[in-house]
């Protein structure tokens, strides 16, 4: 079957797009659907793209780890395609209306990549070019970068863990139909608020237009710093509500058990 961009095009609704970034609304959107058009017509699946997408990150993290000018545009230009393609694998999965069963599993193992490889390579990239730290203290930035990283995965992490143990706690209190979390549609939300920043300032947002900045001016010292910050705080404060509702979760759901007994 031929798809035509028509398809790829109307295929968006405007709650989706709403949800996304401004960055991703503006041009990444745009830039996926003709990208989207040749993927789908040479017959890949959502899950190829997704696959792809994880080579290309790790292959843009280890060129922006480079001491060379021109690695570290090309590392950035792939970094920014990834994240096309990330909009890519939705796109097709859309179009095609195929009901995937694994897809959440490879849309977020590819989307993992820029929160590990891609601050790695933002430590590297810091190392080789910074004008305001010592060169006998630069090797800090190294470290930065590598804390930024497992801070950003670790967080990432619990959170799933904590989902997983929610979902195996309904399980057996046979509450399949009462399987939700915090709502990010109410704006008064922690769940909301977090969404909103993270989506605005993190990879989808504000991070890949500051990489051309940070290249431009040799400042990928402040962007790193900045962000491993900003993934610190989320550690930290994501651990801090999550064990807050875990124990909170793990009395009522005790008290449920004793009454079904």
């Amino acid at each position: 079957m031929k798809y035509t961009m028509k398809n790829i095009t109307s295929s968006l609704t405007k709650k989706k797009n709403s949800r996304s970034s401004l960055w991703v609304q503006l041009w990444v959107r745009k830039a996926s659907f003709p990208v989207t058009y040749l993927f789908i017509n040479a017959g890949w699946s959502a899950n190829m793209v997704s696959i792809l997408s994880w080579f290309i990150i790790f292959v843009a993290a280890v060129l922006l780890s480079i001491n060379n000018y021109a690695c570290m545009f090309v590392g950035i230009i792939l970094t920014n395609f990834w994240l096309v393609l990330d909009c890519v694998d939705g796109n097709i999965a859309r179009v095609k209306k195929v009901k995937t069963f694994m897809g959440d599993f490879f849309d977020a193992v590819a989307g993992y990549g820029p929160f590990s490889f891609t601050t790695i390579g933002l430590g590297m990239a810091a190392y080789h070019t910074s004008f305001l730290v010592p060169e006998q203290y630069r090797i800090y930035l190294i470290l930065i970068g590598a804390v930024g990283a497992v801070a950003n995965t670790y967080m990432r992490l619990v959170h799933q863990k904590y989902l997983n143990c929610v979902f195996a706690a309904k399980k057996i209190l046979n509450e399949f139909d009462d399987i939700t979390l915090a709502d990010t549609e109410n704006k008064k939300s922690f769940a909301y608020i977090r969404e909103q920043i993270d989506k605005n300032f993190g990879v989808a947002g504000l991070f890949m237009p500051w990489l051309f900045v940070a290249l431009f001016t040799n400042t990928f010292d402040i962007m790193l710093v900045c962000y491993s910050i900003y993934y610190v705080l989320s550690f930290v404060a994501i651990c801090v509500l999550y064990c807050r509702n875990a124990s909170k979760f793990e009395i009522e759901s005790q008290e449920k058990l004793k009454q079904k007994d």
